[in-house]
């Protein structure tokens, strides 16, 4: 099996593709191009279904092989319209996105930037690519002086102002980071709305920056996986929920709707794309997609 034939296996999701994944593990090299230009393709619109299909799997090995030539086309694929990450990922993207895009950053945040101030993003996607700066900051790969040029500058620069998540993701970040002479900012962010009670208080924040302050080398101790490069993907989803041979088939996962959230209409076969952001995660936890936490 070349890469392009693990390219079509990887678009059959029935059940985890082990085969097509230890093979392309097994032949990065030839992998690497064949994956990054399916990507350039699908953004180009010149791509066949079944490589769309794919998608979901070659973003996560990329990720797991820490590809620094992937991380451009794979932020510009972040950008696309809410209906196509449904498409390829499901809401589940919002859960692993962080981790992929830290594993491949190669140490340019303009792309990262691009995503968090693209109001036409996904606003899931947009909250984690600020917690990728985050990631990024505290592994020595972006500068602290950067990172608190960039946020500060959010405060002005971040669209909408309010009804968006990427406001709980601005947030985050300078929790995380530690940031102190940023808190001003974010008290007026929920003074004025932008970061909803719904999500957590002020209070709620004070004490996530305290634990940054505290010792943010602390970070991926603390939040368990969160905050982790991604891993091994075999090793990484065969845990997880959908994978299990006792969850539902696709066609059974397809006809199913929980909380309202509306279903992709054609078949499905991403095992992701009928996961709301209402719904649980895939991985298992039990957590709900839309609350952005810590999966296990």
């Amino acid at each position: 099996m070349d890469a392009t034939q693990v390219l079509d296996q990887l678009a059959f999701q029935e059940r985890l593709p082990v085969e097509a994944i230890r093979v392309a593990d097994a032949d990065r090299t030839s992998a690497v191009p064949i994956f990054v230009r399916a990507i350039e393709q699908y953004l180009s619109g010149n791509v066949a279904p079944s490589v769309q299909d794919s998608l979901f799997f070659v973003f996560h090995l990329l990720g797991s092989w820490r590809e620094k030539s992937a991380y451009r086309p794979l932020a510009k694929l972040l950008r696309r319209p809410g209906d196509d990450i449904d498409a390829i990922f499901g809401g589940a993207v919002s859960e692993t996105s962080h981790r992929v895009m830290a594993a491949v950053f190669d140490g340019d945040p303009a792309p990262l930037y691009e995503v968090i101030l693209d109001p036409e993003a996904d606003e899931f996607i947009r909250a984690r690519m600020c917690e990728v700066i985050a990631m990024a900051t505290l592994r020595g790969e972006m500068p602290r002086a950067e990172a608190v040029r960039f946020l500060r500058a959010c405060y002005s620069e971040l669209n909408p102002k309010e009804d968006c998540f990427v406001w709980h993701g601005w947030q985050s970040t300078i929790a995380l980071l530690g940031l102190v002479e940023l808190k001003p900012l974010v008290e007026q962010a929920f003074a004025r709305g932008s970061v909803s009670r719904g999500w957590l208080a002020f209070e709620d924040f004070e004490e996530d920056l305290q634990l940054g302050i505290d010792d943010p080398t602390e970070l991926p101790r603390r939040a368990g996986d969160e905050y982790t490069l991604f891993g091994d993907t075999i090793e990484e989803m065969s845990t997880w929920a959908c994978f299990s041979p006792k969850a539902p088939k696709i066609k059974e996962r397809a006809d199913s709707s929980r909380d309202g959230w509306p279903r992709l209409s054609g078949p499905a076969i991403n095992p992701y794309k009928d996961v709301g952001r209402n719904d649980p995660c895939p991985c298992g936890s039990g957590q709900e997609i839309q609350e952005m936490l810590p999966c296990g």
